[in-house]
C-alpha cells in the first residue's frame, strides 16, 4: 500500500512539474506586469518616415470629399 502512495506522490510531483515548465512560454517571459493606471508602459512605436507621411497625406486628401 505504502509503494501505491510513493508511485503516486512521484507521478503527482511530476505532472505539477510538467505543468508549470510548460506554462512559461518564452514569449511570455519579461513582458510587463505592473500597471500604472493611465499610462502606457509599452515599447514606443517606430517613427513614420517622410514618405509614409506623404502618402498618409494623400490619402486622407482623397477620402475629405465624403
Amino acid at each position: 500500500m505504502r509503494s501505491i502512495l510513493q508511485k503516486s506522490a512521484a507521478l503527482a510531483v511530476i505532472a505539477v512539474f510538467a505543468l508549470s515548465a510548460s506554462a512559461c512560454r518564452e514569449e511570455e517571459q519579461g513582458r510587463l506586469l505592473s500597471y500604472e493606471k493611465g499610462v502606457y508602459l509599452g515599447q514606443s512605436d517606430t517613427s513614420l518616415t517622410e514618405t509614409q507621411l506623404s502618402e498618409l497625406a494623400n490619402r486622407t486628401r482623397m477620402q475629405g470629399g465624403y
